[in-house]
């Protein structure tokens, strides 16, 4: 019975932190991609150099338009598309992504959301952010616009946001975000591969449940009690 009791103290010990590393499916949802007039001229790895977007918007499941960053060099969906939601971090290299990519860049939208939503300067500094979420993602974290798989110079009016977004990075960056997931279509099942196809996947601006910890100690010391009950009436 002690080391019932010792492995029910760990296990409630265990729940009682929040787990990183094990990116997993919310959903399915049906997304509608919404353009903004923000453009710049860019070098994709893929379809080559031209004239892109530098504003999403998202609507999942026919609700309110919400933040989005596009994370592929493909064109948006012409309609509106199934696509699956997925949680950031480590985990996601079990779906064939660069984890250390997507979490840059979800950092990369978390500081745009909570520095410039709502202020003049939103839409520039969007536009600023969406050139850093490509950059980091196609290139990774040593950020150089200039060269690479993925450019932003010539008229691109929003290099120098980029920028200054890219200067104000941590010494490293969440391990997981709470704040933003990402849709990928075609859907895809847990730990199943995600292929580059034909439409855009997107960072999407989404609440991530997270269990409280207290909620999950307490139960682990429900536990442990019932243990300690039975130890002592067998006594």
């Amino acid at each position: 019975m002690k080391r019932l009791f010792v492995a029910l103290a760990l296990v409630s010990l265990m729940f009682a932190f929040p787990m990183y590393g094990n990116a997993y499916i919310i959903g399915d949802v049906n997304l509608t991609e919404y353009p903004s007039p923000e453009t710049g001229y860019v070098t994709f790895p893929n379809s080559g150099y031209g004239n892109y977007y530098l504003d999403y918007d998202v609507s999942l499941n026919g609700g309110e338009q919400i933040e989005a960053f596009c994370v592929e060099d493909r064109d948006g969906p012409p309609s509106t598309l199934q696509y699956t939601l997925l949680t950031i971090d480590g985990g996601l290299s079990a779906y064939g992504l660069n984890a250390t990519n997507y979490l840059a860049a979800a950092w990369i939208a978390d500081y745009y959301w909570n520095n410039y939503e709502g202020k003049a300067t939103e839409e520039t500094y969007k536009a600023g952010a969406q050139n850093a979420v490509w950059e980091v993602v196609f290139d990774g974290t040593g950020f150089d616009l200039t060269s690479g798989t993925f450019k932003a110079t010539t008229n691109n009016n929003y290099t120098d946001e980029a920028a200054f977004i890219w200067g104000q990075k941590p010494g490293s960056f969440p391990t997981a975000s709470y704040t933003w997931v990402l849709a990928v279509n075609p859907e895809i099942v847990e730990g199943q591969s995600i292929i580059d196809t034909t439409w855009q996947n997107y960072l999407v601006r989404y609440d991530v449940p997270v269990p409280e910890p207290a909620s999950l100690l307490l139960l682990g010391l429900g536990l442990i009690g019932i243990a300690g009950y039975r130890r002592s009436f067998k006594k």
